[in-house]
């Protein structure tokens, strides 16, 4: 195998696969990074670790003679990422077990692992489901993946549900049960049967890094086991999380007895505030009161040990129940009113008491929502 490339396009590559691959030494193999070279798919990597896996490819290199060779994945992607913006030329030598790397005149030489131990991805058993565009399905994982739980016993709440409808509607969920972001996409394949699934943090993660804000789409199959996403020179496969989602349509409140409109940038930047205060003790979780008052919206955060902030967001628009207090983990409100901020210059909110869960969405969209269950508090 001798192939020429630029160090930019090699980079790119490897930095994209290599992390698919396994950290872990109970099977070496799953160490590696497979890079094949050919006249017609040009240059191939492909790294899994048997949860995930990714494959790539590009055309841009200048090929002398096909092969194929495994190397340590993470070795190969930081040797890589410090070589020189140059030309470099790769060389396998068999015989000594060594792929030569030659950049400029310098050089480099790195062991190699038996390839034909390489397991391959299960693609063959995948079912094209649907495509979808790249900048909704990048947008729905950004607006919904951090209201996932870290550590759950139903491992369904560690990923995020694709629910896919009747009619081409594709719902995407993602809880800790303590909050619920959801969002909602019309398709263009009409025509299609509902089925869900549900993939793990870090299938999302990965497709983040990939994914742009073009409106070209991406495929999606399934088998039994295994989702993938897939589009011209790039695949990413992932296993399942086993288990049946909630109703998620229950947790959404059908009727509120509180609506109201406030400036997200300031109640962001109010949120900020109030998370630095730090709770008295430990195992307790930092909460923040918001109480409504006329056209009044008051932040309280207290800490007996370092102080009380109390701030004052004035000129809010309420219908409804305008005397009312709630109380909500300082983290999580902070996290949802992030996402509005980007968005929209105000985010609309709807209570029904202050035990009941709140609903936070922006009042110009209805295809996302954001679902926060209060705290009780002795205050």
């Amino acid at each position: 195998m001798k192939f020429n490339i630029e160090k930019k396009e090699i980079s790119a590559l490897t930095t994209l696969v290599h992390r698919a691959a396994s950290n872990k030494n109970t099977i070496p193999v799953l160490s590696g990074l497979l890079i094949k070279v050919s006249h017609d798919k040009g240059l191939t990597m492909t790294a899994t670790d048997m949860e995930i896996g990714i494959h790539s490819s590009t055309s841009n290199l200048d090929i002398l003679e096909e092969g194929v060779v495994l190397v340590n994945a993470n070795y190969f992607a930081d040797f890589i990422k410090l070589l020189p913006d140059t030309l470099i030329s790769f060389d396998l030598s068999k015989e000594n077990s060594r792929l030569n790397i030659s950049y400029g005149r310098s050089s480099g030489k790195i062991n190699i692992y038996r390839d034909h131990d390489y397991p391959e991805l299960p693609l063959n058993k995948m079912e094209f489901k649907f495509s979808i565009p790249q900048k909704i399905l990048k947008e729905s994982l950004k607006k919904t993946a951090f209201a996932a739980a870290a550590n759950h016993f139903r491992q369904v709440f560690t990923g995020v549900l694709f629910d896919i409808l009747a009619g081409g509607i594709i719902k995407i969920v993602a809880s800790d049960t303590h909050r619920l972001a959801y969002y909602s996409y019309t398709l263009e394949q009409k025509e299609i049967e509902p089925f869900n699934f549900v993939i793990p943090m870090r299938t999302v993660n990965e497709l983040l890094r990939f994914l742009d804000d073009s409106p070209e789409t991406i495929n999606i199959g399934l088998s039994e086991n295994n989702v993938i996403f897939y589009k011209d020179d790039f695949i990413l496969l992932s296993r399942l999380i086993d288990g049946q989602y909630p109703n998620y349509e229950t947790v959404i409140p059908g009727s509120f007895s509180t609506n109201f409109n406030i400036k997200t940038s300031i109640l962001a930047s109010s949120l900020e505030r109030a998370k630095i205060m730090p709770t008295d003790d430990k195992f307790k979780i930092q909460h923040v009161q918001l109480s409504l008052q006329e056209n009044d919206a008051i932040l309280n955060s207290f800490s007996e040990s370092m102080g009380e902030i109390s701030e004052v967001i004035e000129d809010i628009e309420i219908e409804g129940e305008k005397e009312i207090k709630i109380a909500f983990n300082t983290h999580y409100f902070l996290e949802a009113i992030k996402v509005f901020d980007a968005e929209c210059d105000k985010v609309n909110i709807k209570l029904s008491g202050s035990m009941s869960a709140a609903m936070i969405k922006n009042p110009e969209k209805e295809n996302y929502l954001y679902i926060l269950v209060p705290m009780r508090t002795n205050n």
